[in-house]
């Protein structure tokens, strides 16, 4: 199977170059790539464009990823997306650990895939993230780990921070993963995750939750009641995009 694909790449790259079969030739090269299986998204070269890839991870089954090839070195997966209010995050617990969405939209990749990809080597995490008033901002962590479901995908470890967004998920660090029905923050009064709309590694509520309610421009009248992050726009003002993205550290 894999030399026809290769063969029929190499005759759809032979096709003339000309409109109309310009688009139809980029698409069915997009497409093809695509049929083919990675190992990760760190298999992906820079001349691959973003976009969905089949990935065998380790499953029985290959799933499609969306891998970011070409922003800030490429070898990205991205984990998490959000760009309107179309998709609910406020899910279950065992939803967050198998992920929903579809990954050519907005979407969570599932605490479990994300353990298991982190557990095998060091990887770093990258947060990019926007607001209303088209400012924008990234936090770097260095060394991004979690524990499995046994211990509800606590964060054991961030690594260094980098970035200009503020390092709002530090508050995040040796909690485990908090949703509205497995309650597992630091509060003693409140459901933060039901607070924040999402679910989150959420310590006495804390300081960022990009999983929270998608509101608008106008800030929130309380705190925490949004998708945020305080180092760059405060508890009460919900972010317009985030995007999760994890890469494996080359030495």
């Amino acid at each position: 199977f894999s030399q026809q694909i290769v063969s029929l790449t190499t005759q759809i790259q032979s096709l003339p170059t000309g409109d109309p079969l310009v688009k139809l030739r980029s698409d069915l090269v997009n497409l093809l790539a695509s049929a083919k299986i990675y190992k990760s998204c760190d298999d992906i070269g820079p001349t691959s464009p973003p976009g969905l890839y089949r990935i065998q991870d380790g499953n029985d089954v290959p799933v499609y990823y969306y891998c970011e090839t070409v922003q800030d070195g490429g070898r990205w997966t991205v984990i998490q997306q959000r760009t309107s209010d179309a998709l609910n995050f406020a899910r279950s617990f065992n939803e967050y650990a198998d992920g929903f969405g579809h990954t050519s939209g907005d979407f969570w990749l599932g605490l479990t895939r994300i353990q298991k990809i982190t557990s095998k080597t060091q990887y770093e995490l990258l947060i990019k993230m926007s607001a209303f008033d088209g400012t924008t901002a990234t936090a770097r962590y260095s060394n991004f780990k979690l524990n499995d479901v046994s211990d509800l995908f606590k964060i054991t470890s961030l690594g260094n921070y980098t970035g200009d967004a503020g390092n709002s998920l530090s508050t995040s660090l040796n909690r485990q993963f908090s949703t509205q029905d497995k309650d597992t923050d630091a509060s003693v009064t409140t459901n933060c995750a039901k607070l924040w709309g999402g679910g989150w590694w959420l310590n006495n509520c804390g300081d960022s939750n990009l999983n929270g309610f998608y509101r608008g421009a106008t800030p929130t009248a309380a705190p925490r009641t949004a998708m945020v992050w305080a180092g760059f726009k405060g508890l009460s003002q919900s972010l317009k995009n985030s995007t999760m993205l994890i890469r494996k550290v080359v030495p």
